[in-house]
């Protein structure tokens, strides 16, 4: 009876810990906040970082958000800025794919990460 307890639960946890890197989990809070502490201090030249989204699957993690620059920027700068906060966050988290998307000043929502 007491291993075929032990086979369950240890069947259990070990479906629990699995089901989740299937199941596209979002990033856990404190690497949320590693994540947002590594654009706070990588993406100058830039008003804000906002829609912040992120989900394990497997091994990777999939960082997404909207990076707001100044409607003065060019695009050429704006890559760079991009090109900067990707190795950044890869070089701070290990498997990490990154998408950015650049909006323009007017579409600044004031919320999320608050660079300038």
């Amino acid at each position: 009876m007491l291993v075929a307890l032990h086979v369950l639960w240890n069947g259990y946890r070990i479906l629990r810990e699995n089901a989740r890197g299937l199941m596209d989990e979002a990033a856990p809070a404190e690497e949320l906040e590693h994540i947002r502490a590594v654009i706070s201090g990588n993406a100058t030249d830039a008003i804000e970082a906002h829609a912040l989204r992120t989900r394990h699957a497997g091994k990777a993690t999939f960082i997404d958000f909207d990076l707001v620059v100044s409607g003065t920027v060019s695009v050429s700068q704006a890559h760079e800025i991009c090109d900067r906060l990707e190795t950044a966050i890869k070089k701070a988290l290990t498997g990490a794919v990154v998408t950015i998307h650049v909006e323009p000043e007017h579409k600044a929502k004031h919320s999320g990460i608050l660079v300038l």
